[in-house]
């Protein structure tokens, strides 16, 4: 199928039942890429009515919990279990994914900020743009699983857009309840307009995200809680009609974060000490970190503290840190009434 839209193609078959592995054939001609097509994975898995959902990981190339979650259910998950139609991309910044990078090493953009993409532009722009035209349209349901990078470890959550109507987002916090992740965040303040949760909250996909730990590696509770969540977000979502699991199942708590001024950051070059884990409950004054100096061995560590209460919900992983990097960051715990009102 060819859009009169987009440069990208596929010779995958949408509405063709069974289970089918393809590619998205991204025409790009540059000095790596000499036959002048980058090939995204994709995979189908159809049967009878129902509705389709949209399955991504690698969204950020060095998240690797989702990306296991998807390369597990594509080659394990029998087609003929299903109601309806998976679309699965578990290396969907295939350029990424490869590079084991947070942004594209092709055009050197976050994937997740350019939506809704542009069809004549760059690969990132050219392959959100055709994941907004050609692919969520298709679609009444979405999960995109992220989690921290190697540079940050969040609690273990799911992570919603704040945008659309009250309806809508209680609709987003009751599949996000099924999921079962101990934590979801709701971001408003700080949502971003290029995020794909952004481009679903346009098209009317529901969609739930994820944060599934980080640290640039795999936490095996984590991981578990991951592939069970995500099949009870499918019978959720109507098109897995069997019996979801209940193993690794919390009842999940709501945060807002606090934006800018729940946002502890580096000052200046060192090395950085944590005291704080994610999850942990801290109040205004609290330490966030210690930062100790490379070049001035007369001077205690810098602490560093939290100016408002909340719950950790990230924290730095790397220890060089640099002005500008992050320390740790607060949000609040809310009812589901203080969130929609």
């Amino acid at each position: 199928m060819t859009s009169q839209k987009t440069r990208i193609s596929t010779d995958l078959d949408f509405e063709r039942p069974g289970k089918q592995i393809s590619y998205l054939r991204l025409v790009h001609s540059d000095d790596r890429h000499s036959f002048g097509v980058i090939p995204v994975p994709i995979a189908c898995l159809s049967n009878g009515k129902g509705p389709t959902v949209f399955l991504s990981a690698g969204n950020h190339g060095n998240e690797y919990e989702g990306q296991i979650v998807l390369h597990d259910l594509i080659r394990n998950l029998d087609p003929r279990v299903l109601n309806g139609r998976l679309i699965v991309m578990p290396a969907l910044n295939y350029p990424a994914v490869l590079g084991a990078s947070r942004t594209s090493p092709i055009d050197h953009l976050n994937f997740n900020r350019v939506f809704p993409g542009d069809p004549a532009g760059s690969p990132s722009l050219a392959l959100a743009h055709y994941v907004e035209t050609e692919i969520l349209p298709r679609c009444q349901a979405a999960a995109d699983l992220h989690s921290g990078n190697p540079n940050s470890r969040y609690v273990l959550c799911a992570y919603l857009h704040g945008g659309g109507s009250a309806e809508f987002v209680r609709r987003k916090i009751a599949a996000a309840r099924i999921f079962g992740a101990p934590w979801t965040i709701v971001a408003k303040e700080t949502s971003n307009t290029g995020s794909m949760t952004a481009a679903c909250d346009r098209l009317g996909v529901l969609m739930v995200s994820t944060e599934l730990g980080g640290g640039g590696t795999i936490d095996r509770h984590n991981l578990a809680m991951a592939k069970a969540g995500l099949m009870r977000l499918l019978h959720h979502y109507g098109v897995l009609p069997t019996r979801a699991p209940q193993e690794h199942f919390s009842q999940t708590r709501l945060l807002v974060p606090r934006g800018g001024a729940g946002l502890v950051m580096v000052p200046t070059r060192g090395l950085l000490e944590p005291c704080c884990e994610p999850g942990d409950r801290v109040a205004a004054g609290d330490l966030a970190g210690r930062l100790w100096s490379l070049d001035e061995l007369d001077q205690p560590a810098r602490e560093l503290r939290f100016a408002q209460d909340g719950i950790v919900c990230v924290r730095r992983v790397h220890v060089p840190a640099t002005r500008g990097d992050h320390v740790a960051q607060v949000a609040s715990e809310v009812s589901e009434a203080e969130l929609i009102g």
